[in-house]
């Protein structure tokens, strides 16, 4: 008959020891781990209809410790997807020390927890589409403002290449404004001496119309004496002789 092994005793006595560093530097991080975790699940919390952005976990050089970071990432999504699911307690070690034949019961006996949230795979993929819409988003934000910055460079460029011939046509402009000035000046100085002109050669010309009548008049009136002078002439002679015979008569009257 095969002899069995001996059994192991279930009551030890406990002990009381000082937990060891790699203890407390665990319970440490994870402290701190779950204290960010608080904070980045109060600032994920909104709609599932806005987009949702992950951080990636930080990495650890020990692999132990990456698989327990690893474990509450999982834990921290599942927080994040459920609003109303309270976050897990952290992993609490036991200070006890055992064997490895006890850590074998231990773990034959109890097998490790499963997660009690349900994650919707509906829900998980809608926020991972909304994850990567966003991140498409923010690349075509940044070739935009690239190529903003690009347009502005060039443009740029072109203000500092044109500014010369700008000052140089403004200087331009400023010469012919004044070149405009003075052949304005000049041509309202013309306009009047062409209307004082206009006045002088309608005088000039009324002026000789007015001699043209005075010697018309004149030839008029002289035709007329000339007409006038026959008829003078002979009354002056009949007056002349009446004159005369009547002389006569009066000579006689006094020679009697």
């Amino acid at each position: 008959m095969a002899q069995l092994p001996p059994k192991v005793p279930t009551n030890w006595p406990s002990f009381t020891t000082p937990p060891p560093p790699t203890t407390h530097h665990h319970h440490s991080w994870v402290d701190e781990f779950l204290d960010f975790s608080a904070a980045k699940r109060v600032s994920h919390r909104r709609s599932a209809r806005d987009s949702v952005a992950f951080h990636e976990p930080p990495h650890f050089p020990n692999h132990h410790q990456h698989d327990e970071f690893d474990r509450l990432d999982e834990e921290q999504l599942m927080s994040m997807f459920s609003d109303d699911t309270p976050p897990l307690p952290p992993v609490s070690a036991t200070s006890t020390p055992s064997s490895s034949s006890d850590h074998n019961s231990i773990n034959d006996e109890n097998p490790p927890p499963t997660p009690s949230v349900v994650v919707d795979p509906k829900r998980v993929k809608r926020i991972l589409a909304n994850r990567q819409s966003a991140q498409r988003s923010r690349v075509r934000k940044l070739q935009y403002i690239s190529e903003l910055e690009r347009s502005v460079t060039s443009l740029q460029t072109e203000v500092s290449a044109l500014s010369p011939r700008v000052a140089y046509l403004d200087q331009q402009r400023v010469v012919l404004n004044v070149d405009n000035s003075a052949l304005k000046q000049r041509i309202a100085a013309l306009a009047q001496d062409k209307i004082f002109k206009d006045a002088m050669t309608n005088g000039a010309a009324h002026q000789e119309a007015l001699k043209k009548e005075i010697e018309r008049l004149r030839q008029v009136y002289h035709q007329q004496n000339l007409k006038r002078a026959p008829a003078t002439t002979a009354m002056t002679t009949m007056a002349s002789a009446g004159g005369a015979e009547t002389n006569g008569r009066t000579e006689k009257e006094l020679f009697r």
